[in-house]
């Protein structure tokens, strides 16, 4: 239970390599000091250059200190990676600060660190940054210093200043939080996948379990027949026998328990063989079998014949996470039901609970829901694996509210699919 967690916090909180950063500030140093030298030197526009160069070389100087203090692979996160991109944002106000403000047109460049971290910090720590980046733009508004230029410096009017300020605050604002939120959500979905595959992998372990413990009984039947022979030769010619006799019936009566264990591995292997094919009907009987002893009852109603299936680890374990959840809100029953045409196969899983909540069934099946949208508590996680699980199979999930109350989930399969998925 301790990998998703880890697994989890590691997604919430992804960070940034230092030599990702690293490298990204270089290129803003080596973009700034070009800059500079085409406007001051080629276009031979006045500038303040001491103080301006200063700027650039305290970049620098961060820069060659991160790379120094922190290793090759060390990552910045947190607290750490905001105060980073707090003084990237502030140098690149003091470059602008000493050059027109939001008269400059490199002013636009206050979004990088805004939309960076957009994509790699947690909502509160992002709005401090956009709060920083908006006490720039009104720093920049009032005290920043004429542009640059060749003869008399050019005087914006103020509404088009006002309009410039606007414009870059609807900016960093918008990037911030559509980033935020695509970031979120990708976040969000390959934590779930890292569930859904941890799932996967612990139902595959177990059917390879059974496998082995199948083949383990075939492979030690030989042997332990040959000793039971044995074992009954010598009984029957030193069962009375007053030093060994008790010894060999001990030994018969053994190997006679070891045999009756073996059969009885056999046998449930045999019957948890992930490569057995099983009629649907026989497949929902397991699957309500798999989640008991349950705070309801399960009951499956199933029309024989059935077409058979293939019993996936994929289609075990979503068909039980949607009849846990279902056993979770029902109200007195869990109903299973089975139904094929020509040409579709279709399972049901029916509660008679308080059914989903409106705000969230469009929802239904998205990575991570939260408990402020499920209103139960629950995060949406256990459906969102069930959902990619039966899509991995070929099926196709519907929610909906019954219209006597209760939840309802609908699995649909192409026939000629699920039947063709059992001869591969």
């Amino acid at each position: 239970m301790e990998r998703p967690s880890i697994a989890a916090s590691a997604f919430d909180r992804p960070g940034v390599r230092v030599r990702t950063l690293a490298t990204l500030r270089w290129i803003a140093i080596s973009g700034q000091f070009a800059t500079l030298i085409v406007v001051g030197l080629y276009l031979r526009f006045p500038l303040p250059w001491p103080s301006l160069l200063a700027a650039v070389l305290a970049s620098a100087v961060l820069n060659i200190g991160l790379t120094t203090l922190y290793g090759r692979n060390a990552r910045l996160e947190g607290r750490d990676l905001v105060l980073h991109l707090a003084f990237d944002l502030l140098q690149a106000g003091v470059l602008l600060l000493l050059t027109g403000g939001l008269s400059n047109p490199f002013a636009v460049l206050l979004i990088v660190p805004v939309t960076i971290a957009a994509t790699l910090l947690p909502a509160r720590q992002m709005g401090y940054l956009g709060v920083f980046a908006g006490v720039v733009l009104v720093v920049l508004w009032f005290w920043a210093k004429p542009l640059p230029w060749a003869g008399p410096p050019i005087e914006f009017p103020e509404v088009y200043q006002w309009g410039v300020a606007v414009s870059l605050a609807l900016a960093i604002g918008f990037l911030a939080i559509y980033l935020w939120m695509v970031s979120a959500e990708a976040r969000d979905r390959a934590r779930a996948l890292v569930a859904t595959e941890a799932a996967l992998t612990r139902e595959s372990r177990m059917s390879a379990l059974g496998s082995l413990a199948a083949a383990a009984a075939h492979e030690l039947g030989g042997p332990l027949g040959t000793i039971t022979l044995v074992a009954r030769s010598l009984s029957d010619a030193l069962g009375d026998d007053p030093e060994f006799g008790e010894d060999i019936r001990l030994l018969e009566s053994e190997a006679a328990r070891s045999r009756a264990i073996l059969i009885r591995i056999a046998k449930r292997a045999e019957a948890e063989d992930p490569f057995a094919e099983l009629g649907l009907d026989v497949l929902l009987h397991e699957v309500a079998h798999a989640v008991t002893p349950a705070r309801v009852p399960i009951r499956v109603v199933a029309p024989t014949p059935q077409p058979l299936v293939r019993r996936s680890p994929e289609l075990l374990h979503g068909l039980q996470n949607l009849v846990a959840n279902a056993i979770r809100h029902a109200g007195s029953a869990v109903e299973l039901h089975a139904a094929s045409t020509m040409s579709e196969v279709r399972i049901t899983v029916l509660d008679d609970g308080a059914g989903f909540a409106d705000n969230i069934l469009p929802q239904l099946g998205e990575p991570d829901l939260g408990p402020s949208h499920s209103g139960s508590g629950g995060t949406g996680l256990g459906i969102f694996i069930a959902t990619t699980l039966i899509e991995r199979t070929g099926g196709r999930l519907a929610f909906s509210n019954r219209n006597n109350g209760g939840a309802q989930v609908d699995v649909r399969w192409p026939r000629s699919h699920i039947e063709a998925a059992h001869q591969e």
